[in-house]
């Protein structure tokens, strides 16, 4: 077997590879990024590379490395995240990859001059924990996986009949050249209260959004309070066909979840899930609205924000947002139908590595992780 960099002209074959990886969880479903694997990486960096590991032109294993320019401990600096690590069942290809992980760790910070490496784990995946977190035998050269951040990857369904907007005189407006100056310094304020935050000064947020397909200004929803001063922003986007989530079946929790929605949909409260590829044998993915740069500065305005993102939506359409644990003023409203998945944001270190001191329980604050980007 050969280990390799893939190249753009590898991106079908990839992306054909990947796709045959179910995620497991309350839901069984498989990633569909069409032809172009690397669309995802170059929304989050100009800067990543993909491993395969081929068998006579076979793919076998890959794994991606995203490094990306983030507040960490009041400091910018590079990190890379590890992304998409998929390993047939090919038990040579598993000892194989085994003896590559830490030579590969070393030549991607070697290569981008980071020191640390980052990776997103679902907490409902029991087979990703068994193989990379829990203990096991150390005989095989692995990094140690250190828990840095919890969050809930939040979805958004549909809302009770009595809901009612929590501040019906909320200003809300529209992203503009009028009102940019202010809601960049607004971003830049609130990230300085996050770790890995990726907005730090009014270039960086240029450079972000820039990258971001699909994503302009005008999308931008913006809070102001009676003074006009900004409170809260989010900014809603769907992938298109960038990135798809195929649901394959359900587990009974969420099979029922499922066909409470549907009853409530009969009523006007809800919007229903796709039904899976094993009843119909049609593949047709989950309808994401993902809400990012969230920012507000009390839960009333979040909900605000967020029951405009709701009504804006299409029809077939529900919210995704990330909330970490510690940010309690984004927890799921209760007047909203909702689901939550947790995940673990994990530090990856070399056996001889001494933990970072940002991972010390000194520093108590949260995350930013874009929910695209957790997936």
């Amino acid at each position: 077997m050969k280990l390799e960099i893939a190249k753009p002209e590898d991106a079908a074959a990839l992306a054909e590879f990947y796709k045959t990886f179910p995620t497991r969880g309350l839901l069984e479903m498989k990633t569909d990024r069409g032809q172009d694997f690397f669309a995802p990486y170059a929304v989050q960096s100009d800067q990543y590379l993909t491993y395969q590991l081929k068998e006579e032109e076979k793919i076998e294993g890959i794994a991606s490395f995203v490094v990306r320019d983030v507040l960490l401990n009041n400091k910018v600096r590079p990190v890379a995240f590890g992304r998409d690590l998929r390993i047939s069942s090919n038990r040579r290809a598993i000892l194989e990859w085994s003896q590559h992980f830490l030579p590969v760790m070393e030549e991607v910070f070697h290569t981008f001059g980071c020191k640390h490496l980052i990776s997103v784990l679902s907490l409902s995946d029991a087979q990703a924990l068994n193989a990379f977190v829990r203990p096991r035998t150390m005989k095989r050269p692995l990094p140690h996986y250190y828990l840095y951040r919890r969050f809930n990857m939040v979805s958004v369904h549909g809302k009770l009949p009595w809901a009612s907007v929590p501040l019906p005189h909320l200003r809300i407006r529209r992203g503009s050249a009028a009102n940019v100056d202010a809601l960049i310094y607004y971003i830049i304020q609130k990230s300085r209260q996050r770790d890995l935050a990726t907005v730090w000064d009014a270039q960086s947020f240029h450079d972000k959004l820039e990258r971001w397909k699909g994503l302009k200004l005008e999308d931008f929803l913006i809070a102001f309070d009676k003074d006009d001063n900004i409170v809260g922003c989010a900014a809603p986007w769907s992938a298109g066909g960038m990135q798809e989530f195929i649901p394959m079946s359900y587990s009974l929790r969420a099979h029922n979840f499922r066909q409470f929605l549907k009853f409530g949909k009969t009523l006007g409260w809800t919007r229903t899930l796709t039904k899976p590829y094993s009843r119909l044998k049609v593949e047709a993915g989950l309808n994401f609205k993902y809400l990012n740069f969230l920012f507000a500065d009390n839960g009333d305005i979040f909900e605000s924000l967020l029951w405009r993102a709701y009504d804006e939506a299409h029809e077939n359409e529900f919210i995704v947002y990330n909330q970490s644990r510690s940010e309690f003023i984004y927890r799921r409203p209760r007047n909203w139908i909702s689901a939550k998945m947790p995940f673990g944001v994990y530090v990856l270190l070399m056996p001889d590595q001494e933990p970072p001191e940002f991972l010390h329980p000194t520093n108590e604050k949260s995350i930013e992780m874009e929910p695209f980007f957790a997936l």
